[in-house]
């Protein structure tokens, strides 16, 4: 018996320990293990963001994460607001596309970055409810067809002043790099793919020199853009002469990327703009009305 009474005890106790109590919100209590697992959710969805904080610091964005997607969950339930599993379902699948993921991709990302699946449900969840209710609150939303076209044309003007005048950019993916003079370049010119083209600059003496990106054509210098305006995918270009060396150029890929959106996806990005706002007004009502209590 006395056996059991130990057992029972060193199982309580690890038991509290890994709920230990952090805060409450309206009497729904946050836990040690909740906390841990947002942090593992903001770092996966942010990394930029929260790699770089301190321990405490992002210890204490995680909780007040909890805490503000727990008040936008009981605001928006407590206003009649509900949602399905397959609305979550629909959020998942839009995540993952959202992300280049493979249909179910979305579990494998969150093993491979230790998240919870529970949490990042409960974040959506908590998002979504919020959306419905925001929604509610904004009734018809004032952007009128003015607003979106003055708005479209200031975009246009200052593309405009960047030597952009269409929709969209064709972007170059190049690979570069600098080789001596005294190098016979006749091999890195007969490259195949941009692979090799780098692996043949990687071995001499400016490995360094050996890089690999997207850029604006519309970026380079007039002579520049002329030479390599015609030059097919796969081809090389060079060798050209710089004080450092022989510089060798590879087209590798082209990418037309729109940078103006349509003005149905610009009024909608205005809505946004707007809900937003009241978001952050009904958010502060609601976390001020709120029994908060945070433990030391």
């Amino acid at each position: 018996m006395k056996y059991l009474i130990v057992l029972l005890t060193i199982l309580l106790t690890g038991s509290v320990h890994a709920m230990e109590l952090k805060a409450t919100v309206n009497d729904q209590p946050i836990s040690d293990l909740d906390v841990k697992n947002w942090v593992a959710l903001l770092k996966m969805q942010q990394p930029q963001k929260y790699d770089y904080m301190s321990k405490k610091k992002l210890y204490d964005a995680a909780l007040d994460a909890i805490i503000e997607s727990r008040i936008k969950k009981e605001t928006a339930t407590a206003a009649g607001k509900k949602i399905t599993q397959k609305d979550i379902q629909d959020a998942k699948a839009h995540l993952e596309q959202q992300n280049h993921l493979p249909a179910g991709g979305l579990s494998s990302m969150l093993k491979k970055n230790a998240v919870s699946e529970k949490t990042l449900t409960e974040q959506i969840e908590a998002d979504l409810l919020w959306l419905h209710y925001l929604r509610e609150q904004a009734g018809d939303l004032n952007v009128s067809d003015l607003a979106v076209s003055k708005r479209y044309n200031a975009m246009k003007q200052n593309l405009k002043k960047q030597g952009i005048t269409g929709d969209s950019v064709l972007l170059w993916e190049m690979a570069q790099g600098v080789l001596p003079e005294n190098v016979d370049v006749s091999t890195t010119l007969q490259s195949k793919s941009c692979d090799a083209f780098l692996e043949h600059i990687k071995i001499g003496p400016y490995p360094e020199s050996a890089q690999r990106g997207w850029t604006d054509p519309n970026q380079f210098p007039i002579e520049m853009r002329d030479l390599l305006k015609d030059v097919a995918v796969g081809d090389t270009v060079g060798p050209l002469r710089t004080p450092k060396g022989l510089l060798m150029m590879m087209k590798c890929n082209v990418h037309s990327q729109q940078v103006m959106p349509s003005k149905d996806q610009l009024k909608m990005q205005m809505e946004m703009e707007q809900l937003d706002v009241l978001s952050k007004r009904l958010l502060a009502e609601a976390t001020r009305k709120a029994i908060i209590e945070k433990k030391e």
